[in-house]
């Protein structure tokens, strides 16, 4: 059996001009369990999305959402599966 962490993650993305569909279309490939919502801050423009994902790599999903904008308030969670 060959050990595979699997992370779950927890974070803001801020975006301008981007669609929670967009988002989640481009994340859904990267790991499972994807849960996304908008957030309402009427204080800043854009678009706030809270995201969830469990995934094998973090990096990519961070790499993938930095292209939509800025990533803030990011909690990482690292478990285990055997496969």
């Amino acid at each position: 059996m060959i050990f595979q962490p699997v992370y779950k993650l927890g974070f803001i993305l801020h975006t301008y001009n981007t669609t929670l569909e967009a988002v989640k279309n481009s994340l859904a490939e990267f790991g499972e369990n994807l849960e996304i919502s908008e957030v309402l801050d009427p204080a800043q423009k854009g678009n706030n999305f809270k995201i969830h994902l469990n995934t094998q790599d973090p990096t990519l999903v961070f790499d993938v959402c930095s292209q939509f904008g800025r990533i803030r308030s990011i909690k990482v969670e690292e478990e285990g599966r055997r496969s």
